[in-house]
């Protein structure tokens, strides 16, 4: 593992699929910052919501968020369950601003400012633009 990264999350006995799925069933939530239900939400929001749903604490923000598990610098390594990061998605002192979750084919489940909760490609140009790593926590 990578320094300043924490311990894969596997050891919950939570698997990607699971996860997943249960990203999906917020699909459609509008986005809201600092929200976390389906009422509203954003792209944090939906990471902890969904890992809180499978018992497992995990921190609020995407910053925070992006020290679990094992770094991945190349997209095509990627793997479902997965989570991505990326930066500059709006404009914020922050370095990581936005974070989703890897469901395959080259998708990632977010919280999109302007789609809400969504599927979305990697190869869109503007995330595409703005990936920066992904982590494995399973």
């Amino acid at each position: 593992m990578e320094q300043g990264f924490e311990k894969p999350l596997n050891t919950y006995g939570t698997d990607a699929n699971e996860v997943i799925k249960t990203a999906q069933e917020y699909l459609g939530v509008p986005h809201c910052m600092g929200g976390t239900t389906s009422k509203c939400m954003d792209c944090s929001g939906l990471l902890f919501t969904v890992f809180k749903k499978h018992g497992i604490v995990f921190p609020r923000s995407s910053e925070e968020q992006a020290r679990f598990g094992v770094y991945i610098s190349d997209r095509s390594q990627l793997k479902r369950g997965d989570l991505v990061f990326f930066v500059r998605s709006y404009k914020t002192s922050k370095y990581i601003t936005h974070a989703g979750i890897y469901i395959g084919n080259n998708k990632f489940i977010h919280a999109s400012s302007s789609q809400g909760v969504s599927i979305t490609s990697l190869s869109n140009i503007w995330w595409s633009e703005r990936f920066i790593f992904g982590t494995r926590v399973f």
